[in-house]
């Protein structure tokens, strides 16, 4: 029996937010007998305290006094209090712990002052799971090599849903998009003041942007200053199923990230796997997947004027190009199919429960 805990789920309101733990659990359940712990997003700072602390209380309960071979932690930083303190209590149960993004490289300052939580509960894991292997690198280099690490690619990418079947290799409007959340750090104004140039010298291109976040109305303030309302698309939180169609419209997709917590970035690989190629920051785990001048291109980050440049470059491409692209990124991404990705990791866990 295996415990799943998470402080990040699917739910309408946000359909996106978290949702490879809930593609991870689906498919954990197909073949282990597993529960899950979990907590839907909140803005309410009054319901998000109730609602953690139902959340810690019944997540301590069933840890310390549950009778699972496994427990298996997404978030390490968020749930390690409830996790620590159950542990005390538990000493045979096995722990698994998922480490992501700002887990290990805190963005706010709460995860600054509680970042010492996530490295004792790495130190008390059996196993330390993480997105890609430029994060692997991260995790020995702040915690050192403590408990094993195994590489799982955020529950992978789900070929039924995301694929190429419906893709144009090119537009007669150059469609350029962004999906992912408007915070900082992830590039959302660079790439919007990239697209006021470009549109400067050509005027058939547009660009469609899916997220929300913080810094939500700074972006949409952004759009009406530079007089771009006519060329952006803006959507908030979409579905799986609605952003598949909104991969296979575009061109090229954008991942203009600075965020050194970008573990692995799996918007990026969807794009991919609906046959759209990628131009991305050379960072993280972004890096591991775009082949610069076969599926994408690299560019600094930050970097406005190579983010234009790159966007040219590919634009000017010819369809025959396009398609080599188009058909590498499909490859690139074949490497993520979470069938895959899925039963190695559940064959991990397996290893991990079985051992005494």
């Amino acid at each position: 029996m295996i415990l799943v805990v998470s402080n990040m789920y699917p739910s309408k309101k946000y359909p996106n937010y978290g949702v490879f733990v809930k593609n991870f659990y689906e498919q954990l359940s197909l073949s282990e007998k597993t529960d899950i712990i979990y907590l839907h997003k909140t803005t309410s700072k009054v319901q998000k305290l109730i609602k953690y602390l139902e959340f810690y209380g019944k997540t301590f309960r069933q840890y310390a006094f549950g009778k699972y071979e496994v427990v298996y932690v997404h978030y390490a930083g968020y749930n390690a209090p409830p996790i620590l303190l159950a542990k005390m209590f538990n000493k045979s149960t096995k722990l698994i712990v998922n480490v992501h993004g700002s887990d290990v490289t805190p963005e706010k300052k709460l995860e600054e002052k509680t970042n010492f939580l996530t490295k004792y509960l790495v130190r008390k894991a059996d196993l330390t799971v993480v997105p890609s292997s430029y994060f692997e690198e991260v995790v020995i280099e702040k915690y050192g090599e403590n408990s094993p690490i195994w590489i799982s690619p955020s529950a992978g990418i789900d070929f039924s849903l995301f694929n190429h079947q419906n893709k144009k290799v090119e537009n007669e409007v150059f469609t350029i998009g962004y999906v992912s959340r408007i915070d900082k750090e992830k590039g959302w104004d660079t790439l919007l003041y990239a697209f006021k140039n470009l549109t400067q010298h050509n005027k058939n291109i547009r660009l469609i942007m899916v997220g929300d976040g913080a810094q939500n109305d700074e972006a949409l303030a952004l759009i009406k200053e530079l007089g771009l309302e006519t060329y952006v698309e803006k959507h908030n939180c979409l579905t799986q199923k609605e952003l598949v169609g909104i991969y296979s419209s575009l061109d090229v997709f954008i991942f203009p990230s600075t965020r050194a917590g970008e573990s692995l970035g799996l918007v990026g690989l969807e794009a991919m796997a609906c046959g759209t190629p990628v131009i991305g920051s050379n960072l993280g785990g972004i890096k591991t997947y775009v082949k610069d001048g076969k599926n994408g291109f690299l560019i600094a980050p930050g970097n406005q004027k190579e983010l234009e440049t790159a966007i040219e470059n590919y634009r000017n491409l010819t369809v025959e190009e396009k398609k080599e692209f188009s058909q590498y990124a499909v490859e690139t991404a074949k490497k993520y199919d979470s069938t895959k990705v899925s039963q190695q990791l559940i064959e991990k866990i397996r290893e991990v429960s079985e051992k005494r």
